[in-house]
């Protein structure tokens, strides 16, 4: 994801939004928001531009408008006029010649700091309004008037076509050129009681932060799980509901060895998953490390919980256990991360979205056929897998490889026999075959660590 460094706070939710979108580009890219320049045209003394995006291929000076409902007009006019329905038609001020104004001090700005680079790379004037705003407007300029959808497709398409003339160090001492030395990364949480401490893990659709309360000063882990404003609304929607899944699912379970959410808040359309913060790693981190009798106590613990999952009212089943989501502190393992769980009632999402961006290795054969009927000894099937390769530190063969996986006991030497077996039949292909609950398979590990 690009990095996003605050010059200044965006001053309204439009503003967030886009640059929420623009965090989506890769990891080379810089936004800067709300830069404030010394002028140069139009005998101002200052100017500020809501973002400026600092690329490879060129460098954008981005405008923002939250208009809503059709916009008719030209270049040249002074002001355009906004048809919304039920109201009558009102004018708003030209943005384009404005915009080309605070790209030409911006590129003056940074010639005269490199005039080298800046006689190669270009610099775009670019209006950004709500998605699926209808336009009338004649522009023959290079001023670019875009709705939201298509921001990130424009950017790709000049990427493209435009070649990479600026070096990953020349964009770092840009944006310090630009805003300073103190690049402070701001996170637009919807609430001030929490302070962001660290970002953990982002993605393009989610941002995992490590927070302190402000009132108490106990430390919380929270997940940010990003909305899409380029998606239609019905696919929001949806994505909504899936969203919300992992902290549905876990806010009433109760239990020393699953992670307890604490607060579930929603913020133009992004939700925010608040859980008590668990000091120490994931299994995921010290694969090749664990002796076989640690691996078996955790993985007895993490059978434990998830079987209060499973008796829950509804059951809940994981199906996405794996080392990576279990977390390991001075009281045990803790479970994490249930955002592909089945809710029994609830629609299931299908497969390939519980599988998507996940490691097949750990996954049941029954959820490449029918994610939707997994049962809890799905989650049976996946702290076996889990156990294997901590103690075999080797990774299953996944179901799709059509390969057995060795017996454990073949791959570490001295292992008891008694130990193996039970992995085996925790990975058993049919259901019918592994342990009926995961309590069950928790009992057996308990006599065996």
């Amino acid at each position: 994801m690009a990095q996003i460094i605050v010059a200044g706070n965006p001053v309204n939710e439009f503003e967030k939004t886009v640059a929420r979108t623009l965090g989506h580009l890769p990891d080379d890219a810089l936004l800067l928001t709300n830069v404030v320049l010394p002028g140069f045209y139009h005998k101002q003394s200052n100017i500020e531009i809501d973002l400026i995006l600092l690329t490879r291929h060129a460098i954008y000076a981005i405008e923002t408008k939250y208009w809503q409902g059709e916009i008719k007009g030209h270049v040249n006019q002074k002001n355009w006029v906004v048809y919304r329905e039920g109201n009558p038609p009102h004018q708003i001020e030209n943005p384009l010649q404005r915009s080309e104004m605070k790209a030409k001090t911006l590129n003056t700005i940074l010639s005269r700091w490199n005039s080298g680079l800046m006689g190669k790379l270009r610099t775009q004037a670019l209006v950004v309004v709500p998605p699926y705003t209808p336009m009338d407007v004649e522009n023959p300029t290079d001023i670019e008037l875009v709705p939201l959808e298509r921001l990130l497709p424009v950017i790709q398409e000049h990427a493209a076509k435009m070649p990479a003339e600026a070096t990953d160090k020349q964009l770092k001492e840009m944006a310090q050129h630009l805003v300073g030395k103190s690049l402070a990364v701001e996170e637009y949480l919807p609430f001030e009681n929490y302070k962001v401490l660290s970002i953990l893990k982002s993605s393009a659709r989610s941002i995992s932060y490590k927070a302190e309360n402000n009132l108490t000063g106990k430390l919380v882990f929270i997940k940010k799980l990003s909305s899409d404003v380029n998606q239609p609304p019905d696919k929001l929607a949806m994505w909504k509901n899936r969203a919300i899944r992992e902290a549905r699912a876990t806010a009433r379970l109760q239990h020393p060895n699953i992670v307890s959410v604490l607060d579930v808040l929603e913020d133009q359309g992004n939700i925010y998953v608040i859980s008590e913060w668990v000091e120490g790693w994931n299994l995921a981190d010290k694969l090749d490390e664990l002796p076989w009798q640690e691996a078996v106590r955790y993985v007895a613990q993490a059978a434990e919980g998830i079987d209060t999952a499973h008796r829950s009212a509804p059951p809940i089943v994981h199906r996405n256990l794996t080392p990576a989501s279990l977390r390991v502190s001075g009281q045990g393992v803790k479970i994490t991360n249930f955002s592909a769980a089945r809710i029994e009632g609830d629609p299931s999402i299908v497969f390939t979205e519980v599988i998507h961006g996940r490691d097949p290795a750990y996954a049941a054969p029954e959820l490449f056929t029918n994610s939707s009927g997994a049962d809890p000894r799905s989650d049976v099937y996946g702290l076996g897998a889990t156990l294997y390769h901590l103690i075999t530190k080797r990774k299953p063969e996944s179901f799709l490889s059509q390969s057995a996986n060795p017996d454990a006991s073949s791959l570490v030497p001295g292992l008891p026999q008694e130990l193996s077996a039970t992995i085996a039949k925790a990975m058993q292909p049919l259901p019918a075959n592994r342990f009926a609950s995961a309590q069950e398979l928790a009992e057996a590990l308990k006599t065996l660590a």
